[in-house]
């Protein structure tokens, strides 16, 4: 599959925007147990994407499509052979979120449709993130989307005196306190984490 033009093609694409993997042990498992509380499941398989209909290199298989694509706030783990790589969060559903880090295909690097360089307008780290994944599937490694939905939550909110119930955005919270929980049991957050919102981070006397 190296040898598939479509692989080829991102061959310079892939070395200006692969992260170099460091050696981690925190498995999955070993989180999730850790995580007291949170009920993390599979969510979808990272694969390569060698097929005509999308110039984009890699792709996922939902476990469960219905699910994949609900709107929902989510937690989710990227995983590397098990081992833990990135915590995050969404608002918008696991297959909105990632859509957007499809969006790192489009660097300079790569020709559009027209055979034109890209404009190189994506999110650098969306790029830095597809690339590497990319990268470590042609060498034969696996990646998967793990996940947790979060509870539906609501405030009520006095708007002109009338008292309103409006639906609270928390994923924020959550993922600064999964983060720091990883941090706490390897002492850094994962190595393809961005850093988490300070507004939740737990205050140090």
């Amino acid at each position: 599959m190296q040898t598939h033009p479509k692989f080829t093609a991102g061959s310079l694409a892939r070395t200006k925007w692969t992260k170099d993997i460091v050696p981690e042990e925190m498995t999955v498992t070993d989180y999730c147990q850790a995580a007291v509380g949170a009920e993390f499941t599979k969510m979808a398989d990272i694969v390569l994407d060698d097929g005509e209909t999308r110039r984009t290199t890699v792709k996922t298989v939902p476990v469960n499509e219905a699910l994949w694509k609900e709107t929902a706030e989510h937690i989710y783990i990227i995983a590397r052979n098990n081992i833990i790589m990135k915590l995050g969060g969404t608002r918008t559903g696991m297959k909105a979120r990632w859509g957007s880090y499809l969006c790192g295909h489009c660097v300079a690097e790569r020709l559009n449709k027209h055979g034109e360089p890209n404009p190189g307008k994506m999110s650098v780290t969306n790029a830095h993130l597809y690339h590497t994944i990319e990268t470590d599937l042609l060498l034969g490694n696996t990646w998967e989307f793990y996940s947790w939905k979060l509870p539906h939550t609501t405030v009520e909110v006095d708007i002109f005196g009338q008292m309103t119930t409006v639906i609270a955005q928390t994923y924020h919270a959550y993922e600064t306190r999964c983060i720091e929980l990883f941090r706490s049991l390897v002492g850094h957050i994962p190595q393809l984490c961005d850093n988490a919102d300070p507004t939740y981070k737990t205050k140090k006397d």
